[in-house]
Formats: structure tokens, sequence, C-alpha cells
């Protein structure tokens, strides 16, 4: 489900905020996974959202 992958992937962002700092790339590319997961979460609880 998604709220398991944005759990997940929550987690990897931290862990790589923590090793290579928060303005690094690896951290920012998953910070905009991040942002899609989550995206893709609210549009399936609330259709039309972004419509």
């Amino acid at each position: 489900m998604l709220q398991q992958s944005i759990e997940k992937k929550r987690a990897e962002l931290l862990l790589k905020a923590k090793h290579y700092g928060f303005g690094a790339k690896e951290t920012l590319t998953c910070s905009i996974e991040l942002d899609e997961l989550i995206i893709a979460y609210q549009e399936n609880r609330l259709p039309g959202l972004r419509h």
C-alpha cells in the first residue's frame, strides 16, 4: 500500500539526511520521491484534489 511505501521512504529520507546532509543530491532526490508518494496517496484518498 501507499502508506507503507510512504513510511519506508520517510525512514530512508531521514537516514540519507543524517548521512549526506539535508542539501545533498541523494537526500533531495529521496525527498522528491517521498513528495510524489504523498501526492499519489492524497489523490487516492481525495479524488479531484489536483484537478
